[in-house]
């Protein structure tokens, strides 16, 4: 049956009604009825919020783990443009990584006496010395008397969220790191505390942008230890194994003295934000190599680098652990242990009229390998608390948006037009509808509704691999109307609009159908393969299944299969040809593509038959099956 709902009475035949703001057609067999679907819990981002609940956007996240409470430091952006204004530090605590409190403004950028203004409140990060008191390493814009350029400053507190009262001079000027590459270098401050085999206790400072710096504080947490024997004087330089020892080490990657983004390593150039980090036993001793995460190159991917002597300043590149963000052009991270998990902390614009001016925390775990590498991290819109979803319309195809990487050009930024002919340079992405879609574009968070966040039947479709992009209703164009993937970087109510849709009883008698909020009458429909908003539907195309509601929950096993399952003895078992596809309780099909095995247990140096056993989990349900594996001489092939 086909069903066509209009906005206001077209004709006198179809006389229509108002029902809540919505068209209900009189003289139609049934009227939609409002389903309310479950919101996720949102973990991305984690925080961005005021003593009120209301948005309040910070960057450049740091962490100080203080026994059994997490405390997150950012930098307060006010900015309503594309321009940096940070007036101060702000505070969050968590005991559990899962609810933060908000603590308050820490230290504000007014209270320092020798700062060049009140704006500039810059990438930081807080240490607890053994005298029991907090230190906050910040970088601001420093005045004449003291040199310009932006500087490291430290302020004291005797609690961790503060206030923070500056100790009224630089730690370290723009003028003490000579002849760089710009006056704005010395930022991005990060420490790294550790007492040694000897009892010695050691407190590494480094910092950044372009070139990059490390130095060793006395005990006294503001002052710079003298390596040189010149007490008053700070010395520059690259370490060397033959010469003096600067106070101050300039930093090398892969061997390359690094002086500006033109010195290149591995295609990389190292850009900003240095954060240090090492590896603890079950009994808090550290171990292994230090790690460096920073980011590089424009706009700003996530990488690490390692060394097993932090004052050399001598670094052996990593890898890049995480793409730039789709909503912001810059990155800060924070690694650091909790509870026996290791996170990973950075910021993006995912928040309404983000940007990288307007930023926000996000978290995701992070594991490193045995042998010390670090596999590329994902961001995700879930974070560590909420749900992702899948879309399948009536045939099982699923809702996904086009597969793209975010680009490095300012120029593919903000992801926000409408129209689908814009779907390149700064245009919105492509939504799919595609029963063989089998990565992480066909997952989603379902988050109340953008447009009124108390209405219980809105949502909002936040794309999960590409956090802070929202399934969208783009701009009209006669019967249909085009659906991206796009950014609220604006933060308007038009934008909210579009992001929002109503959630309606399927029109096929299950299921779940969308109406636009933007477009009241209109309905998403799942038409030769593109997601589209229409009026005149039929019933199956204006059908979905949401994955985390009741129907879909699985009628019976998966059907779990594997391409190769003879194996001649030695021979490595690999697991990337295993295809899980199960039936929902709706009689759709779904493939699931996380699942884990037994492999590393199942013996391949005899023969024989083997049993793989796979483990998947759908819709907050554990499923288990079993493979055959047959082992066989090397020469019987």
């Amino acid at each position: 049956m086909n069903r066509k709902r209009f906005v206001a009475a077209a004709t006198a035949m179809l006389m229509c009604i108002a029902v809540g703001g919505y068209a209900a057609v009189a003289g139609q067999e049934t009227q939609p009825q409002v389903k309310v679907l479950d919101k996720s819990v949102s973990g991305n981002p984690m925080l961005g919020f005021d003593e009120n609940g209301d948005v309040l956007y910070g960057g450049d996240p740091s962490i100080l783990v203080d026994g059994d409470t997490v405390y997150c430091y950012v930098g307060h952006d006010t900015s309503t443009g594309e321009y940096y204004h940070m007036p101060d530090w702000r505070c969050y605590s968590s005991t559990d990584m899962e609810n933060w409190t908000y603590e308050g403004e820490i230290l504000n950028a007014a209270d320092i006496s020798w700062a060049a203004d009140d704006v500039s409140a810059w990438a930081s990060q807080v240490a607890k010395g053994s005298d029991g008191k907090y230190y906050l390493y910040y970088c601001t814009e420093a005045d004449r008397a003291n040199g310009g350029g932006k500087s490291i400053g430290v302020a004291v507190a005797d609690q961790a969220t503060g206030p923070f009262v500056d100790i009224g001079h630089p730690l370290v000027r723009n003028i003490d790191t000579p002849n760089g590459p710009h006056t704005w270098e010395d930022i991005d401050p990060t420490i790294w505390m550790e007492t040694d085999e000897n009892g010695v206790e050691h407190r590494y400072l480094g910092w950044g942008n372009n070139r990059f710096f490390v130095c060793e504080l006395n005990e006294d947490m503001v002052s710079i230890l003298d390596r040189d024997g010149d007490p008053a004087h700070l010395s520059v330089g690259y370490y060397s194994e033959d010469g003096t020892p600067n106070d101050i080490v300039i930093g090398k990657m892969n061997g390359i003295e690094i002086f500006n983004d033109q010195d290149k390593f591995e295609g990389h150039s190292y850009t900003e934000a240095p954060y240090y980090y090492r590896q603890q036993d079950e009994n808090g001793n550290y171990f292994g190599p230090y790690y460096m995460f920073f980011a590089t190159d424009w706009r700003e991917q996530m990488a690490y680098a390692t060394t097993d002597d932090i004052m050399t300043n001598e670094w052996e590149f990593g890898g890049i652990l995480m793409e730039p963000s789709a909503t912001g052009n810059t990155n800060h991270m924070a690694v650091f242990d909790f509870q026996g998990q290791t996170y990973f902390v950075y910021h993006d614009g995912s928040l309404p009229h983000g940007s990288g001016f307007r930023r926000v925390a996000c978290v995701e775990k992070m594991e490193i390998n045995a042998d010390g590498t670090i596999d590329p991290i994902a961001k995700t819109a879930v974070g560590l608390t909420g749900t992702v979803s899948t879309i399948t319309d009536y045939t099982g195809a699923y809702v996904a948006n086009e597969p793209f990487e975010n680009s490095l050009s300012d120029s593919f930024y903000p992801i926000t037009d409408w129209s689908t002919a814009s779907l390149t340079a700064r245009g919105s992405k492509d939504i799919l509808v595609d029963f063989f879609q089998t990565g992480t574009e066909k997952e989603w968070e379902i988050n109340p509704g953008k447009a009124d966040k108390s209405v219980e039947e809105y949502v909002s479709i936040e794309s999960n691999n590409k956090p802070g992009l929202y399934i969208t209703a783009g701009d009209s164009s006669g019967d249909t109307i085009p659906v991206v993937l796009a950014q609220d970087a604006g933060g308007t109510q038009d934008e909210a609009l579009r992001m929002t849709f109503r959630t309606l009883e399927g029109f096929a008698g299950k299921g779940v159908s969308f109406e636009s909020v933007k477009y009241p009458g209109y309905y998403l429909v799942s038409r030769d393969g593109d997601l589209l908003l229409a009026q005149d539907v039929g019933d199956e195309e204006a059908t979905f299944f949401v994955s985390t509601e009741d129907t879909a929950v699985t009628s019976q096993p998966a059907d779990v299969q594997k391409t190769t399952r003879m194996y001649t003895v030695g021979e490595t078992l690999n697991t990337d040809d295993i295809r899980i596809l199960l039936q929902t309780g709706d009689g759709q099909y779904v493939t699931v593509d996380h699942y884990t095995t037994n492999a590393s247990e199942v013996d391949m140096s005899t023969t024989g038959k083997k049993e793989l056993r796979v483990t998947y989990q759908y819709a907050g349900k554990q499923y288990e099956a079993s493979i055959t594996i047959t082992v066989v001489e090397q020469d019987y092939r």
